[in-house]
């Protein structure tokens, strides 16, 4: 073979352009997996559901302040009528769990007109107290009450109660007044206790959570069975992005139930929602050829139409 054949052996490609080194890189870059993907799929899938609940939670009563605009719910009661009014048990001094109407599972709702004028006593006959010493509210029973008058003013007001007298917080003030009035105290006592609300309340949450349970139960095994969905995980990447996801569902579950938020409808329906958007987004990235995403899809539409009929039933 002459030099000028080499050279245009050379020329035409019949000998490798690129060395044994570069042809490995390039080879390695074509067959590998990128890393980056999966390193922070991960973290993602954990920093957007929590962002998607508490950008929820913030919609709903958490963050919304209701301030009074005037300077004592005394002198309101006197001037405005109450339109209605809502009531829960919470012995918790630093928190406030009464709302709007659908707002907490569980809190009583007084419209009738003989209610409504029981409470509107109580405001107007309120002096303002000083707090000193020890807490005088160390009996009786304790009560959130949520109040809206017909000019659409609001005020949050911590009661407790007993046949004696009553003392009323202004929730927003941090202020103090007493209602030194025994036959007002006895009645608005006696309606306080009338019916424990909370108790169905958290008794009908856990109907509705074991119904929830079995019929997620039956109407996975329908689903499996119709499209022949097999059970089990995909891969690893599968069952690893699952159970982060229980996880962080059972923390923020044990987080609602000690903060005591677990009664708040928009805690609720932010926790499904999180669950539900999380479902589907897994169950399809990994699993949609074999259409695992319509478990999580059929179980959301079951479990929505459950919660609602629960709100509408308790409200």
């Amino acid at each position: 073979m002459t030099a000028f054949k080499e050279r245009l052996d050379k020329e035409l490609s019949t000998t490798p352009r690129f060395t044994q080194s570069l042809q490995k890189n390039i080879s390695q870059q074509a067959h590998r997996v990128n890393p980056t993907t999966r390193r922070w799929q991960y973290p993602l899938i954990i920093l957007g559901t929590i962002v998607m609940l508490l950008f929820i939670i913030e919609l709903g009563p958490l963050g919304r302040s209701e301030q009074a605009k005037q300077t004592s719910f005394v002198e309101l009661a006197q001037q405005e009528t109450i339109k209605r009014y809502t009531m829960i048990f919470n012995a918790d001094m630093e928190t406030f769990m009464a709302g709007r109407p659908g707002w907490t599972i569980g809190q009583k709702i007084f419209e009738l007109n003989d209610d409504k004028d029981l409470l509107q006593q109580l405001l107007q006959q309120a002096t303002v107290i000083q707090m000193y010493g020890d807490n005088p509210f160390r009996f009786g029973a304790i009560r959130d009450v949520w109040a809206e008058f017909e000019n659409g003013q609001v005020i949050k007001m911590k009661i407790f109660l007993n046949e004696e007298y009553i003392v009323i917080e202004d929730y927003h003030n941090k202020s103090f007044y007493r209602v030194n009035n025994e036959d007002l105290a006895k009645a608005y006592l006696d309606l306080a206790l009338k019916e424990d609300d909370i108790a169905f309340g958290m008794k009908g949450l856990s109907i509705f959570l074991v119904v929830l349970f079995v019929s997620h139960f039956f109407v996975e095994k329908l689903m499996r069975k119709k499209f022949n969905i097999p059970k089990g995980y995909v891969n690893k990447g599968h069952q690893r992005v699952s159970w982060i996801i229980k996880i962080v569902n059972i923390v923020l579950v044990c987080l609602f139930v000690l903060k005591g938020l677990i009664l708040l409808t928009v805690v609720i329906i932010g926790y499904l929602t999180v669950i539900v958007v999380s479902s589907i987004f897994i169950d399809y990235y990994y699993g949609r050829e074999e259409k695992r995403h319509y478990l999580s899809i059929s179980s959301a539409i079951v479990g929505l139409l459950l919660f609602g009929i629960f709100i509408i039933y308790i409200s």
